[in-house]
């Protein structure tokens, strides 16, 4: 499946408005396995410049996980080494406005614990003094010559359950672990065109993500149910964006054109459909003629949408 996608993306046209997509996703499920309470409408507008009514707060982290994307795309993939100067930053970038200024980038000072819904113990982290040697010694493993003839899934999944493990931060541990997951596929060739929003997985089921990731820590940090279901996730969203671009089943000769959700909603509708004539276009979107030109039109001048007939007979269909 992650080859069918690479093969199938490089020259689309909407490949642009899908990675915003995907970054709007990562920062949704990331967030909100924290409790954000956005919703994926709220950050989608967000992630594309709108405003929302919401609390600082909230709208802070969402900005911050959407900036830690944007960071950690924009490095090239052959930067595959993470140093320590990296993960503060990252950690930096997580909490920026949502944490006293001491505390970002830096290591925790006072001990911390993992709670459950209820306020009940279920994890204490290691000592602050630890914090930064075994945080160290995590990005010695990262990046050791043996580490990197393992397979891109197993380096960010025993990352992410490490450093969420060893909570060295006062806040934003969950956060900055699951970035540093994303972080590790891409800069280990698992990118698939900034398609790939695994956390989605992870929020789907909260709390059988949170099951799992205990569960390593009872077995005396045995990893194999946690890799299991760490690569099951993979797979599942995998299938999903190959479902979503099979969907679209636009042609990658077409020129390029960053599509709009209506675009999106226009082309399986049609897709679905066959032929339709733009009365009843208009009534399925509730679409004023105007409207129903301005959605079109550029999708015509694409070569996605055929237009047929004119005036009151005109109808579309598929290129």
């Amino acid at each position: 499946m992650r080859e069918w996608i690479g093969r199938s993306v490089v020259d689309v046209a909407w490949l642009p408005k899908l990675q915003m997509d995907t970054a709007a996703r990562l920062a949704h499920s990331s967030t909100a396995i924290e409790g954000n309470p956005l919703t994926l409408p709220d950050v989608q507008a967000m992630a594309r410049g709108e405003e929302i009514g919401a609390s600082a707060q909230a709208q802070n982290e969402v900005l911050n996980y959407l900036a830690v994307l944007r960071w950690i795309w924009s490095r090239k993939a052959q930067e595959s080494l993470i140093k320590e100067p990296d993960l503060l930053r990252l950690h930096r970038m997580v909490t920026r406005k949502t944490l006293q200024e001491e505390h970002t980038g830096n290591y925790k000072t006072q001990l911390n614990r993992v709670v459950d819904g209820r306020g009940h113990l279920i994890y204490t982290p290691p000592a602050p003094e630890q914090a930064r040697p075994l945080t160290q010694a995590l990005l010695a493993w990262v990046n050791c010559a043996e580490t990197r003839t393992l397979h891109p899934i197993l380096v960010g999944a025993i990352a992410h359950h490490r450093l969420v493990s060893l909570h060295p931060f006062a806040d934003g541990n969950g956060r900055t672990a699951r970035a540093l997951g994303t972080w590790l596929l891409y800069t280990r060739g698992f990118d698939t065109h900034h398609l790939f929003a695994l956390d989605e997985f992870f929020w789907a089921d909260r709390p059988l993500y949170y099951q799992k990731i205990q569960q390593a820590r009872d077995l005396d940090d045995d990893l194999s149910f946690w890799l299991e279901y760490v690569a099951q996730g993979v797979v599942e969203t995998l299938r999903r964006t190959k479902d979503r671009i099979a969907s679209l089943q636009v042609s990658a000769r077409a020129p390029r054109i960053v599509l709009t959700q209506r675009q999106e909603d226009v082309l399986r509708f049609l897709r679905d459909q066959g032929r339709v004539r733009a009365a009843d276009m208009g009534k399925a979107f509730k679409f004023s003629r105007a409207r129903l030109g301005q959605v079109i039109n550029p999708l015509v001048d694409a070569g996605l949408v055929l237009r047929e007939g004119r005036t009151r007979a005109t109808s579309y269909r598929l290129a």
